[in-house]
């Protein structure tokens, strides 16, 4: 693969280690005018191959694929102007800011014979792969409940006034959209659409720093918490008539979960590896792109349009 990664934010700073591991032919950063001093600092530190300040540089350079990490807001119009340049798209979560959005870009990549995927972790680990196999052993659900409450590095000067892109509503921030669609694109592709869905926030400034959506599947209801506002343990739980599947990390982290009967049997399944966390994401992304897959492709496509519109629906702001 040859690589352009777009933005220099956190979960870029996160995943280049694990990017320059995984040794692609080529690697490329672009920051922007005002993140020029880190964008050169990240390319010094990872040996990358070069860096650019313009999504025009990048798009010139030798690359065959760009993993697009810019502020939600952006991701729309970079990532159309990279299929038009004739590059596969990685983009990172929430993958665009409508449904309508998503969809004239996967109709792009259809015609350019290009990949379009988001990098939604979940779906590509086999620790959630095994939760969805182990459904049916849990009987007729009943209740649904997933969380994902952390306290934002950020949070404290938002509250003083500072509002960094994750808490801005320009930049389509706010915790539906930054981490309730962990749980909700794990509940799709669990259960499917929902008949109906509600969102309850809590509001400040405009934007939504913590909330509830409600799922309703008609025979079970599901309940999406996540905050950036307060923080809790994370217990979330899958409950059927016979047994109740548990994850105690959020959604983004899981590699450990237990179904528990009423009888107090308790089976534990841990796919816990000494590697980085988005290991297995990263590898499959490649491997779709390099295997031409484009069935799983489609299926993933399929999830992302359908959180979309989900979000869409949902979205406070």
């Amino acid at each position: 693969m040859k690589l352009g990664i777009m933005g220099t934010g956190k979960i870029v700073q996160e995943v280049l280690p694990l990017i320059v591991s995984l040794k692609p032919e080529r690697c490329y950063l672009m920051g922007r005018e005002h993140s020029a001093d880190r964008t050169r600092q990240l390319c010094q530190k990872y040996h990358l191959d070069g860096y650019f300040l313009t999504a025009e540089e990048l798009l010139a350079a030798d690359i065959d694929t760009v993993y697009l990490a810019l502020p939600n807001s952006l991701h729309f119009s970079f990532a159309k102007n990279a299929l038009a340049a004739g590059k596969h798209v990685i983009l990172e979560k929430p993958a665009t800011v409508t449904a309508a959005e998503l969809t004239e870009l996967a109709e792009d990549a259809k015609n350019h014979s290009l990949f379009l995927l988001e990098a939604m972790s979940l779906h590509y680990t086999p620790d959630f792969r095994s939760i969805r196999e182990h459904i049916p052993a849990l009987g007729p659900i009943r209740l649904v409940s997933f969380q994902f409450c952390q306290y934002s590095s950020r949070y404290d000067d938002f509250r003083k006034g500072i509002t960094a892109p994750s808490f801005d509503p320009a930049c389509m921030g706010g915790a539906l959209m930054d981490l309730n669609v962990y749980n909700l694109h794990a509940i799709l592709a669990l259960f499917g659409t929902p008949q109906s869905a509600r969102y309850f926030p809590n509001m400040q400034r405009g934007i939504d720093t913590s909330g509830i959506a409600v799922l309703d599947y008609k025979t079970f209801q599901a309940a999406s918490l996540a905050a950036k506002d307060c923080q809790a343990p994370v217990a979330s739980t899958i409950q059927g008539e016979n047994a109740c599947l548990t994850i105690r990390m959020p959604m983004n982290q899981i590699d450990r979960y237990e179904i528990s009967d009423h009888n107090g049997r308790v089976q534990v399944y841990d796919f816990h590896e000494d590697r980085h966390r988005l290991y297995s994401e990263f590898t499959e992304l490649e491997r779709i792109i390099r295997e031409n897959d484009t069935e799983r492709a489609a299926e993933l496509l399929d999830i992302s349009i359908r959180a979309a519109t989900l979000l869409e629906q949902l979205r406070p702001y």
